[in-house]
């Protein structure tokens, strides 16, 4: 990413609402944004330029977050991007996850944990313990 680049957020989301408001966020605050719906649209969505951040939730649908946070440090090309989980109920956070996220998220939060992210710093206290 260039100086002059946004950075792109892949949001990987299956409710819509949460989707809406988290893209919304987003982009209000300069990233481009790149939807998912699903695990497996995440991971076609990969196959081209690779995001900056990843923001997915834990469980959606074919392929889970999980899945998706497998595939990504896999590859060479894409092991570096940071991943920032959402989830619903308390998880382990797997190595390789910069931050974990308990819902609700507030859409400042989750800003700011892109911003974080983004900025290489030390990942803040994960939110689902």
């Amino acid at each position: 990413m260039t100086s002059y680049e946004r950075p792109t957020v892949l949001l990987v989301e299956d409710d819509r609402t949460t989707r809406d408001v988290f893209d919304y966020a987003l982009r209000m605050e300069g990233f481009r944004v790149t939807l998912a719906s699903d695990g497996l649209v995440a991971l076609q969505l990969l196959e081209g330029k690779p995001p900056d951040v990843i923001v997915v939730d834990v469980d959606v649908p074919t392929g889970s977050g999980f899945d998706v946070h497998h595939e990504v440090m896999a590859h060479a090309d894409t092991r570096r991007i940071p991943i920032i989980f959402v989830a619903s109920t308390a998880s382990k956070t797997p190595t390789g996850v910069f931050q974990t996220l308990r819902k609700p998220i507030s859409p400042d939060a989750l800003v700011a944990a892109v911003r974080e992210a983004l900025s290489n710093g030390e990942p803040a206290k994960d939110e689902a313990d």
